[in-house]
């Protein structure tokens, strides 16, 4: 498969799980707590971050053996996700009326909230290209400490439940991140056939359903002295995985087209870091305006209005940013 056919079906993979994340804040938003009941945020909430952890590890691997200059590819990555995430964190602390320390402060010591995927993505970005200095440095496999790292994340996770600088979701994510590299590596994990698509379909599509973000299937038998949030971690992880296998070869298969829609999947796919960031500062407040300018809204007609409006004006903002060489320096990390 060429490089470009390869970048289309990424570009649309994004696409779609960028419609899919608008779609689940938009339902999240509407219902509040109530969204943990519902089966459609929990599929969503299943796979779609971790899917997008895979694709950007897909590119983590590299074919050529040119030598790693640790200091270029950091500086990188912090413009292209810490500077966009400062910029979007300082703007909602700005908007949000809140100007005590102690909101400011969690913009770094609990940045789980909002915009927490650029924070994680670029600290598993900084690991990942520290640990692949390593191993040039030793001429070993990159695997090897990769592999390490991994499995040092997640014990520290389970075992010590650590939930400062946003290390929870760093080694949960790690773990996709480090999948998307072995697919694009290991070929075999890669899959073609149809049968197996759609055994691992219907599996993954028992196992979101029963999927909740804080509770463990009624069915799943628990195990004497082991902790729940092991087992928690281990259903959704497997859950996850299954789906990015899944949807990574489907859209290797479909999402190849040039025509006009998978075009226009495409552009919302290559801006997916600036609509993400600029949905999540959108999407409360225009809940909250829809609530207020008709009170007798069903949620579904919330959920279906909130993500239209949101997507749209996501969409039209981004691309005014990205117009702006300053703008897209700072929101989207041009």
């Amino acid at each position: 498969m060429s490089d470009k056919k390869r970048l289309i079906w990424i570009d649309s993979l994004k696409g779609w799980l960028m419609i899919l994340v608008i779609l689940g804040h938009a339902i999240q938003s509407s219902l509040g707590d109530a969204c943990f009941h519902n089966h459609l945020w929990n599929i969503i909430y299943s796979f779609h971050m971790p899917a997008f952890m895979a694709i950007s590890g897909w590119f983590a691997f590299s074919v050529t053996s040119k030598s790693i200059n640790v200091g270029a590819l950091c500086k990188r990555r912090f413009n292209q996700l810490m500077v966009p995430y400062l910029s979007w964190s300082l703007l909602r602390y700005v908007v949000s009326a809140d100007y005590s320390i102690e909101n400011l402060s969690r913009i770094i010591i609990a940045p789980d909230s909002y915009f927490w995927f650029l924070w994680v993505l670029f600290w598993i970005k900084i690991i990942f290209i520290l640990n692949q200095k390593i191993a040039e440095k030793y001429h070993m496999d990159e695997i090897i400490p990769i592999g390490i790292t991994c499995m040092v994340l997640l014990g520290i996770m389970v075992g010590l439940n650590l939930r400062v600088f946003g290390f929870q979701f760093l080694a949960y994510y790690y773990l996709f991140y480090f999948l998307g590299y072995a697919m694009r590596r290991f070929n075999k994990l890669q899959l073609t056939g149809k049968p197996s698509m759609i055994c691992l379909g219907l599996l993954w599509t028992i196992l979101a359903w029963f999927w909740n973000m804080h509770e463990l299937p009624v069915w799943m038998p628990r195990i004497p002295h082991c902790p729940t949030s092991l087992l928690q971690y281990t259903y959704r992880g497997v859950t996850a995985t299954l789906a990015i296998v899944v949807i990574v070869g489907i859209a290797r298969k479909v999402l190849n087209s040039s025509n006009r829609f998978n075009r226009f999947i495409q552009e919302i796919g290559i801006l997916s870091l600036g609509i993400y960031t600029c949905h999540l500062t959108l999407m409360d407040y225009i809940i909250k305006s829809l609530r207020f300018i008709n009170p007798s809204n069903s949620e579904e007609i919330l959920i279906i209005l909130g993500f239209t409006i949101c997507g749209f004006l996501s969409w039209v903002i981004v691309n005014l940013l990205k117009k702006n060489k300053i703008a897209a320096h700072f929101f989207l990390g041009k």
